[in-house]
């Protein structure tokens, strides 16, 4: 049986220093820093996944020569794309041999608090012999990540037209005919208010069911940095 597949999806470049863009507050080497972190979270959470899934990551080509080393794991598949935007790279990825015969998770790279457990019940709520979707999104109404079977176009192009804004996006699909499942609570990692969410939300115990203590220890050295403006 053919495996699903997960795609860890950076749309912009995230290591570049010459191109990253800084979030307010943050330098240009703390914000590649945190991209870091988000992108390896998710990575460590993939970990234990690989041998039941198909698992990519994607990339700007315009990071290839700052990825340090150990940036990415064993057996899992990563690619670069050269586009300047969504439409383009999600066109590349409507392309891949891995989409069809496929359940595909996509999962955007700047977001956090979804666990192990919480990508297993995604691929279950997807239906194969009907058009099904599974949308998480985040407690501003960003969607993080999306699940369907064979990456339908027409799922894609609305996640591109509504830049990932969970109303918009559910307004271009309602005339589909489609089951809809929506997750919710997450973060995505989008400005400083967002870095001061993730703050609270990893002093809470059950943030080591999606961020193991070792990365907690990672983000910590962030949050000491930017102590004043996080009023830490």
């Amino acid at each position: 049986m053919k495996k699903n597949t997960i795609i860890i999806l950076a749309d912009s470049p995230i290591l570049n220093p010459t191109i990253v863009k800084p979030i307010s507050n943050l330098s240009v080497s703390y914000t590649i820093y945190l991209n870091s972190l988000l992108f390896l979270n998710w990575m460590e959470i993939l970990t234990d996944l690989k041998e039941d899934f198909n698992i990519v990551s994607f990339l700007s080509v315009k990071d290839k020569e700052y990825i340090p080393k150990d940036f990415f794991l064993p057996q899992i598949q990563n690619l670069f794309y050269k586009h300047q935007n969504l439409k383009g790279l999600l066109d590349e990825i409507l392309t891949q041999p891995f989409v069809a015969g496929s359940k595909i998770l996509l999962i955007f790279h700047n977001s956090i608090g979804f666990k192990e457990s919480d990508i297993e019940r995604v691929f279950n709520l997807i239906q194969v012999e009907e058009t099904s979707v599974v949308i998480a999104k985040s407690k501003r109404d960003k969607i993080i990540l999306t699940c369907s079977y064979e990456f339908d176009k027409e799922l894609i192009d609305a996640l591109q037209e509504s830049g990932r804004d969970y109303t918009e996006y559910l307004n271009l699909i309602s005339k589909k005919d489609i089951f809809i499942n929506t997750l919710e609570g997450f973060l995505s990692i989008d400005d400083f208010e967002d870095i001061k969410k993730l703050y609270i939300e990893l002093s809470k115990k059950e943030s080591l069911l999606y961020c193991s203590q070792k990365m907690h220890e990672s983000f910590n050295d962030l949050f000491v940095e930017y102590k004043e403006p996080l009023n830490v």
